[in-house]
């Protein structure tokens, strides 16, 4: 069994509306353009990994480039 990717950090600017995520592996995801009240409902949120993959992942409003 493979070990699970988990959300370990995030960093938002509010006057760019980039969230960028980070998880366990090493890789992370910038998010674009994340209104403050999305962000707001991650900080929240008591499993981050969770509330990435439900609200953010496949949400067609938002550009999701990858961060080696």
């Amino acid at each position: 069994m493979g070990s699970m990717v988990t959300v370990t950090s995030w960093k938002y600017n509010a006057s760019s509306r980039y969230l960028k995520i980070f998880y366990n592996n090493g890789s992370g995801e910038l998010y674009h353009p994340v209104p403050q009240f999305i962000y707001n409902n991650l900080l929240r949120y008591p499993d981050k990994t969770v509330f990435v993959q439900k609200y953010l992942e496949y949400d067609l409003h938002f550009t999701r480039i990858s961060i080696l």
